[in-house]
C-alpha cells in the first residue's frame, strides 16, 4: 500500500513538474507553440485519472495549475485551466466506460467555455478583440475576392462570431480526443470506439432533425420577412454538420481505397467554396442512404 502511494505521489509530482517545464517553454518561445502544448498537457492527466482516483487527479491538476500560474503567461494560464478540466473529465469518463458521444460532448463543453473566457470575459486582460480580428479577416478576404463584397457584409461576419467560437471549440475538442487516443491506446487504455473522423456517421434520426432545421431556416430566410440572426446560425451550423459528414465519408473512402495520402486533399477541400457545397450534398446522401455499405459490398464483389 505504501509503495502504491509513493508511486502515485511521485508520478503526480512529475506531471506537475512537466507542466511547469512546458509553461517555461511556452514563455521562452513567445507562445509560438502554446495552443499545441495545452493539447498535449491533457494526455498525462487523462492517464493519471484513468490509473488512479478522481480525487488524486484533482490534486495533481490543482498543483499543476499553481506551478503554471507562477511561471506562465496569462493566456497560457487560462488555456491550461481548460486542459486540466478536459484531462479530469476524459480520464474519469474512460474509467467509467461512458459512451463515445458523452466524451465528445463533455470535452466540447470544456473547450467552448474556454473560448468564451478567452475571447469574451478576458478579452481586456489579454488584449484581444475578436470583433476587430474579424473585421481584419473580412478586409483581407475582400482584397483577395472583391466580388464577395456584394454578398457578404462586415456586419454579417461579426454576427457569425458565435459560430466561429463553436467551430473552433469543435476542432479543439477533436484534436484533444484524437491525441489522447493515439497516445494512450499504446498504454492499453480502452476507448469506446475510434474517434477518427472517418468513423463519424450521423444516424438517420439525427439526419432528419438536421435537414428539417436546415431547410426550414433557409425557407424562412428566403421567402418570409423574418429577419433573425438565429436563423442564420441554424442554417450555418446544420450545413456545416452535413459538410463534416461529407468530409468523414471522403476520408473513409481514402482508407477504403488504401490511398491515405489523399486525406490531406480531402481536408483542404472543405475550405474551398464549391467543393464544400459538394461535401454537403454527399453528406446528406451518406446519411439517408447506405452509401458506405454499398461501396463495401461492391468492393467485396470486385474482389
Amino acid at each position: 500500500m505504501g509503495k502504491t502511494n509513493t508511486k502515485k505521489m511521485v508520478q503526480g509530482a512529475m506531471i506537475a513538474a512537466m507542466f511547469g517545464v512546458l509553461s517555461l517553454l511556452n514563455t521562452y518561445t513567445g507562445s509560438m507553440f502554446g495552443v499545441f502544448i495545452c493539447y498535449v498537457m491533457v494526455i498525462p492527466l487523462v492517464w493519471y485519472g484513468y490509473t488512479y482516483t478522481l480525487k488524486d487527479n484533482i490534486v495533481v491538476s490543482f498543483v499543476a495549475m499553481v506551478v503554471i500560474a507562477m511561471v506562465g503567461l496569462p493566456f497560457f494560464v487560462i488555456s491550461s485551466i481548460s486542459s486540466c478540466l478536459a484531462g479530469l473529465f476524459i480520464g474519469e469518463a474512460l474509467k467509467r466506460k461512458v459512451k463515445k458521444e458523452t466524451i465528445l460532448m463533455g470535452t466540447l463543453l470544456v473547450t467552448f467555455l474556454n473560448n468564451i473566457l478567452l475571447y469574451e470575459v478576458f478579452s481586456g486582460l489579454l488584449g484581444m478583440n475578436l470583433v476587430a480580428e474579424m473585421r481584419e479577416m473580412y478586409q483581407m478576404l475582400i482584397e483577395i475576392m472583391p466580388s464577395l463584397a456584394s454578398q457578404l457584409t462586415v456586419e454579417t461576419v461579426i454576427l457569425m462570431i458565435p459560430i466561429v467560437l463553436i467551430i473552433m471549440s469543435v476542432l479543439e475538442m477533436y484534436v484533444i480526443i484524437l491525441l489522447c487516443q493515439i497516445v494512450l491506446s499504446r498504454f492499453k487504455i480502452k476507448f469506446p470506439g475510434s474517434f477518427h473522423i472517418a468513423m463519424l456517421h450521423f444516424g438517420y434520426k439525427t439526419g432528419v432533425f438536421l435537414a428539417i432545421i436546415m431547410f426550414g431556416s433557409y425557407l424562412l430566410k428566403s421567402f418570409t420577412d423574418i429577419e433573425s440572426v438565429y436563423l442564420s446560425y441554424a442554417y450555418t451550423l446544420t450545413t456545416l454538420a452535413f459538410a463534416v459528414e461529407g468530409l468523414a465519408f471522403f476520408t473513409w473512402l481514402t482508407i477504403l481505397k488504401k490511398k491515405p495520402k489523399l486525406m490531406i486533399l480531402v481536408f483542404i477541400g472543405i475550405f474551398i467554396p464549391l467543393v464544400n457545397t459538394f461535401y454537403v450534398i454527399v453528406g446528406i446522401v451518406d446519411i439517408f442512404s447506405d452509401l458506405r455499405g454499398n461501396l463495401l459490398y461492391n468492393g467485396h464483389d470486385n474482389n
